[in-house]
């Protein structure tokens, strides 16, 4: 009865350090495809910057192999996100129209904005699972990144009064996200026993609501160089703690 019940325990331990890899890799997904969107739609916004195509390809790559790390458990829904992603990875390319300079077709752009829209809602869904340390760190610069990219998204369209999907509101709503993401660092700062820490997460949150306002505001706004600048360094500040 004893070994019978250690294997049932180890099993068990086994089945939840597998679903905790797995979260975290989907959260790592997540972060790395909002990354790639920011800086899609930064070549637009920078007319064609050399710059943010370069980070595109990183962070798209990155995204693609977090996506097959996931996808190792062959789960209908793993499936799901891979046929989805191959679908329009590929067709992410900017053309120069010489009347409304740089595009993207309309249907990919659609396509790359409900993917995150979903798969975002998949870690909304399971954020009370995110209850150690390192997990809110991470769950904190999937949220400022995701409604980051969704900024880019609109604000690089040639007309910003455009209508957004509700289901897209819905799943990815920048001005709750943005609430939760000012409440996860106010989480880790109390959760922190060093200064140092203390005084980044401080920082980080005052450096996001500096740009917060343009951020979650649908209408869109034109400090997307400060934005970006200050998504990256508040970025490299919770990868430092």
């Amino acid at each position: 009865m004893n070994c019978i019940r250690s294997l049932c325990l180890m099993l068990i331990s086994l089945s939840v350090f597998s679903s905790a890899q797995a979260n975290e890799v989907l959260l790592s997904h997540v972060k790395a495809t909002s990354q790639a969107m920011s800086a899609f739609y930064m070549q637009i916004l920078s007319e064609g910057n050399e710059k943010y195509l370069s980070e595109f390809e990183k962070y798209k790559q990155q995204s693609f192999m977090l996506l097959k790390q996931y996808d190792e458990d062959k789960t209908p829904q793993s499936k799901e996100l891979m046929s989805r992603w191959q679908s329009f990875s590929d067709r992410l390319v900017l053309t120069l129209d010489k009347e409304y300079g740089w595009e993207v077709d309309s249907h990919v752009r659609q396509d790359f904005r409900s993917y995150l829209s979903d798969v975002y809602q998949l870690i909304d869904q399971q954020k009370n699972n995110y209850s150690s340390k390192a997990h809110k760190q991470l769950l904190s610069a999937v949220q400022m990144e995701a409604i980051s990219a969704r900024f880019f998204d609109i604000s690089s369209l040639f007309n910003v009064k455009v209508s957004i999907f509700t289901s897209d509101k819905n799943k990815l709503d920048p001005k709750n996200i943005s609430h939760d993401f000012k409440q996860n660092l106010d989480v880790l700062a109390s959760m922190s026993e060093s200064a140092s820490a203390k005084r980044k997460l401080a920082s980080a949150k005052s450096k996001w609501e500096f740009v917060e306002k343009s951020v979650v505001d649908y209408e869109g706004h034109g400090a997307y160089f400060v934005v970006y600048a200050t998504k990256n360094k508040i970025q490299r500040s919770l990868a430092s703690l």
